[in-house]
């Protein structure tokens, strides 16, 4: 499991790739959300809180 979101996006090409798709609002608000993002799955919770859809 990743020590974080910065992690996951350096080891995990399939994150980074769908990171790297989300709006700039999007990327900076999942950024900042203080969250403990360790995985896809905790990407998504994150995505979709923000969102409303992922």
């Amino acid at each position: 499991m990743a020590n974080g979101l910065n992690d996951l996006l350096e080891n995990n090409q399939e994150v980074n790739r769908y990171f790297s798709s989300l709006p700039a609002n999007v990327k900076n608000a999942v950024s900042g959300s203080g969250q403990d993002i360790c995985s896809l799955e905790d990407l998504l919770r994150c995505v979709r809180n923000l969102t409303g859809s992922c």
